[in-house]
């Protein structure tokens, strides 16, 4: 007997809003799950790490919210790729920096794009 196909929808937390609320979030877990699954962070490393940035997070008086447990699991990640020689601080601040100067320079309404 055939199951009727199901169509996919995005994840959607309890009370039925999407589960994630820029596509950077799902991206960022994506990158952990992949990092994870080539063996390139340990589970228990990304789950101490990322319980010390909600630690500090909660400690500065951040909202405990999406936007502070996203921003947390972005520090967990850079610095364990940091710590892990993946992707050294220095290089992340350079690309933020290249970033937000391509912002600053494109006219409004452009796609923003980094000169190689």
């Amino acid at each position: 007997m055939n199951q009727p196909e199901q169509a996919i929808t995005p994840f959607q937390r309890m009370d039925g809003e999407p589960l994630f609320d820029e596509p950077w979030q799902a991206e960022l877990l994506a990158m952990v799950d992949a990092l994870i699954e080539a063996g390139r962070l340990s589970p228990v490393d990304w789950s101490d790490c990322l319980g010390a940035a909600l630690k500090a997070s909660a400690a500065r008086g951040d909202s405990d919210g999406v936007d502070s447990y996203y921003n947390a699991a972005l520090q967990a990640l850079e610095k364990l790729l940091d710590e892990g020689g993946s992707l050294p601080a220095s290089e992340v601040e350079q690309r933020r920096d290249d970033w937000a100067q391509a912002y600053h320079d494109t006219p409004h309404g452009k796609p923003v794009n980094l000169k190689s």
